[in-house]
């Protein structure tokens, strides 16, 4: 079958313009750059400021203080990071409380002075403000000391017995309670002194114990003891060279040791507000 000249025209024609489609594709392909594809998480909001976290803190890059009070009495503590989860602390207390009382016919001047500093590595498990602190309470100069004077003609009763402090050397005491200078302790707080974000104000709770030991109580005494079935001309002694005396003031001392042994575990309990720099 032969093709007329108009055949041949109009196929020449089709192959021409499909070629002219197919360079023009191409060229358009080629030099037209491809706009870009935004996925879902390039179009998400930034945090505000407020709230940005720093994953990737380095050690001692910052550091913050803070004060607060509790059954320790006043205290501070400066705080700096040393991993994501973990900060060093470091601080002090100090509580001083005096008061007068009459015990078993003595009038009783009482001091109570509280002053230790402690470290503490703060484990933020959860990476929020909940922590979990071991702790060492060191330099620990807490104790509590008392002086009795026991007027002359009054009785105090020693382990069940009876004294009449003399007329002419009435009986003079003193006496204290000391604890340990280093213990461990342990604890559990909500606040982070130094925040992984942008804040700087935070306001830590701190609750647990710490073990001092058994507290050790010492007691003296001065002056004459009368033995009250005796005349005061014939029945009165100077303490250090009773034997009776000195037996039952170890008795009481060895019962009220006995009753310090609640003691050996200290609360921690306090409330503070920090600043982080």
């Amino acid at each position: 079958m032969k093709l007329n000249a108009l055949s041949l025209f109009a196929v020449a024609l089709v192959l021409v313009s499909g070629s002219y489609v197919v360079a023009q594709s191409s060229s358009t392909s080629a030099g037209v750059p491809a706009e870009p594809v935004q996925n879902e998480s390039s179009l998400q909001t930034a945090p505000s400021p407020g709230r940005l976290v720093n994953h990737n803190i380095r050690p001692f890059s910052t550091v913050g203080v803070e004060i607060h009070v509790g059954l320790r009495g006043a205290g501070f503590d400066v705080a700096t990071p040393v991993a994501r989860k973990f900060n060093l602390r470091a601080g002090a207390d100090f509580f001083s409380y005096g008061t007068t009382f009459e015990e078993e016919g003595a009038d009783v001047n009482a001091d109570m002075r509280l002053r230790s500093g402690h470290a503490a590595l703060d484990w933020f498990p959860f990476g929020g403000g909940f922590h979990l602190s071991p702790q060492i309470v060191f330099a620990n100069n807490s104790q509590v000391k008392a002086t009795a004077l026991i007027p002359a003609g009054n009785t105090v009763t020693l382990n069940g017995t009876d004294y009449i402090s003399s007329r002419t050397d009435p009986l003079h005491g003193d006496g204290s309670i000391g604890f340990r200078t280093v213990a461990p302790g342990l604890s559990v707080g909500f606040g982070n002194i130094v925040p992984r974000s942008n804040k700087h104000f935070s306001f830590p709770v701190e609750a647990g114990f710490y073990y001092v030991g058994q507290p050790r109580l010492n007691v003296r005494f001065t002056g004459s003891a009368c033995d009250p079935r005796f005349p005061a001309a014939i029945g009165c002694e100077s303490v250090d060279n009773d034997p009776d005396f000195q037996r039952d003031l170890a008795a009481f001392i060895k019962r009220n040791n006995n009753n310090l042994s609640y003691a050996s575990f200290l609360p921690i309990l306090s409330f503070g507000v920090a600043y982080k720099f």
